[in-house]
């Protein structure tokens, strides 16, 4: 089975290569067959890498000790939803499940886009298996997961248990989506640059390909805090750690691009800015790769070092010299249609967040790579930690939250003085007022008191563009505002989608200001004793111990209470000992609610009976609230993927019966 499914890796690799170089040779001879042909290979390469993935599958299934990879990340007694998603729980296997995603989306490319974007479509499809040729070689010459060990052992060491958690299962494989995905309007770019076809065309046709990148990039961020929050035990959800910044870098860049595009769209400029921007937001997720595959970060999300992170690197320097000289080569072509009309208009208030962005981006590159080159230079150790992050960051983000609510109100092209004292009036008082009114009930403390005004006056400015337009639109109907709001929707899907996004923006940016008012607090409980904590009392009633799936839990019981002493929730802290690891881990306590969490750790316990623990608690308001925001941005994406300009639609429609016609 291993030899099989490296033999279809090998063949694979020879689809991909016939894949980048015959579509070349089409458009020099004029032969569509020959493209025809290299689109044929690119379907026959996902096949063929599908069936090495499920090699790999079936081995971590029956625990087939005689593949390196499987003995090294899985073990008899995983759970079997574990022995599965251990296909990515390790270097290898990730590299591998990251070639089969790539071959999917190559292959999807090529289905879909048979008949329409004919003059760029084989410079797509070859842009996509050069970089699948890239990724098959390292795969197949310095990480093959399928590789056979001379001895069987009997028991295999087991996936770190860290990783051993729902939020893991879906955390990398949303991360995988969102960088991978950037390479299709990369590809597309790079087509068009190649065959100097720079109209708005690629733009439009990748606009649902950069949407779903993004969401996916978003979802894998959100749960991977959740994940830190939920399974490392220290009490939040963002450390600014070096593979954590390694995805946020693509998404800052990714956010900026899915906003300037809609200028292009719209007005026909920012073209250039919008080819950097995709050039350098695919050479950020060829870094994050670098920094997780490389060993060149200590990170409890990084795997450990290995021969092919020096690799990317490589890669990412031909990606850079590729896109950027290309970029050169027609950049007369790329050259805006038209200028800004007024300083206070839409456009420039993307364009501020554009640049905004992109400083946000480099500040966390910096920020990041920084003591590798120090290291590298001059052989010195620095650590950069989250207070140079926090202080720079920080003010970025909150005029680009600022930001956000102005877009919503401010025309194209020109706004009138009358249209911003109108607009921005009502928003900016109520925001006033609500902030006064929260400062009476809670501490005051100016950047949370900042983000909460900032939140209600973007929430205003959504909820006041959106019943403007569900009334008059009812009103023309003569039906209801609600009628009217889902005429409004359906008739500009990608403006109110996004504001829907928007809103979830405005959930996590309160879940980050809950954090300014975390209690943390270490507590030494006596058997039976009550101690008052926050809103509640906590008791502790002895240890118990128990099993969960395949691990040992030793657990203090708190029983928990409100401030009238009523029991509200049993809750049990613990530490988990794994029979493959010798260290116990720390298993979390936590309870939910609206407005706040309460979260437990079992620090120690002492005396014969195990009379007295020790428990490490935080009290952290609104965190559960950026949880919220990823069921909105769902909503808010979903949306914007119903809409599609009809334009393209309609041009699509009539090469796809030109084309057919044509081959009778």
């Amino acid at each position: 089975m291993s030899d099989l499914g490296t033999i279809a890796l090998m063949i694979a690799l020879a689809a991909c290569l016939y894949g980048t170089v015959v579509p070349h040779l089409g458009v020099r001879t004029n032969n569509w067959n020959l493209i025809r042909s290299a689109q044929n290979a690119s379907i026959i390469s996902f096949f063929l890498i599908a069936i090495a993935s499920g090699v790999l599958i079936h081995a971590l299934v029956i625990s087939d000790f005689s593949i390196f990879y499987v003995w090294r990340n899985s073990s008899v007694d995983m759970p079997m939803f574990f022995k599965v998603t251990a296909f990515w729980g390790g270097l290898e296997g990730s590299l591998l499940f990251w070639i089969l995603v790539q071959s999917f989306f190559a292959m999807v490319v090529a289905f879909r886009y048979q008949y329409s974007n004919r003059e760029i479509i084989p410079y797509v499809i070859a842009t996509l298996n050069g970089i699948l040729c890239f990724l098959l070689v390292l795969l197949l010459g310095w990480s093959n997961p399928l590789d056979l060990q001379a001895t069987i052992p009997a028991e295999g060491r087991g996936l770190n248990p860290l990783l051993q958690h729902i939020a893991m299962v879906v955390h990398p494989p949303s991360l995988y989506l969102g960088f991978i995905g950037f390479s299709v309007p990369f590809a597309f770019a790079i087509a068009g640059m190649i065959r100097g076809k720079l109209d708005n065309e690629w733009v439009l046709t990748t606009r649902r390909w950069t949407l779903v990148s993004w969401y996916f990039l978003s979802m894998g961020l959100i749960l991977g805090g959740q994940w830190a929050y939920e399974e490392l035990g220290w009490g939040g959800f963002w450390a600014w750690d070096p593979v954590e910044n390694a995805a946020f870098m693509p998404w800052l860049t990714g956010t900026a691009f899915l906003h300037s595009v809609m200028i292009q769209e719209k007005r026909n400029m920012l073209k250039i800015w919008n080819v950097v921007l995709i050039i350098i937001t695919y050479g950020l997720t060829i870094i994050g790769t670098f920094l997780t595959r490389s060993g060149v970060v200590n990170s409890v999300h990084s795997f450990t070092q290995s021969e092919i992170g020096p690799a990317f690197l490589v890669f990412l320097a031909v990606v850079l010299v590729v896109g950027f000289a290309l970029l050169f080569r027609r950049i007369q072509m790329l050259e805006s249609e038209h200028k800004m009309e007024a300083v206070l208009c839409r456009e420039n208030a993307f364009l501020v967040q554009n640049v905004i962005f992109v400083g946000m981006a480099f500040t966390v590159l910096l920020g990041t790579t920084f003591p590798l080159l120090a290291e590298a230079i001059r052989g010195t150790k620095l650590s950069i930690q989250a207070p140079f992050f926090n202080t720079i960051m920080a003010p970025m983000g909150y005029v680009l939250f600022f930001l956000m609510g102005t877009g919503t109100v401010l025309a194209w092209r020109k706004s009138s003085k009358e249209s911003l004292r109108r607009n921005f009036q009502n928003p900016m008082i109520t925001a006033t007022v609500g902030t006064i009114i929260l400062a009476v009930f809670i501490p005051f403390h100016l950047e949370a008191f900042t983000i909460f005004w900032i939140a209600i006056f973007v929430t205003v400015t959504i909820l006041i563009e959106v019943g403007k337009a569900a009334h008059v639109k009812g009103k023309q109907l003569q039906a209801g505002p609600l009628v009217g709001m889902i005429h409004v929707f359906q008739r500009n899907q990608r403006r109110y989608g996004g504001l829907v996004i928007h809103l979830g923006v405005v959930l996590m940016f309160l879940g980050f200001a809950g954090t300014f008012f975390s209690e943390e607090r270490d507590l030494t409980l006596e058997r039976e004793e009550m101690v008052p904590l926050n809103a509640y009392y906590l008791k502790f009633t002895g240890v118990e111990q128990f099993q969960v799936r395949n691990a040992t839990h030793r657990a203090a019981v708190i029983e928990v209470y409100d401030q009238d002493k009523q029991l509200l929730e049993v809750m049990k802290p613990a530490k988990s000992f794994y029979p493959t690891q010798p260290q116990p881990l720390t298993e979390i306590a936590l309870r939910r609610e609206f407005l706040k969490d309460l979260y437990l750790i079992f620090s120690s316990e002492s005396g014969a009976d195990s009379e007295l623990v020790t428990i490490k608690t935080y009290v952290n308001p609104l965190v559960g609230w950026a949880w919220m925001a990823l069921p909105v941005f769902t909503l808010g994406i979903g949306i914007c993927l119903t809409y599609r300009p009809r334009s393209l639609t309609s041009r699509q429609k009539v090469l796809r019966q030109q084309y057919i016609a044509a081959e009778g």
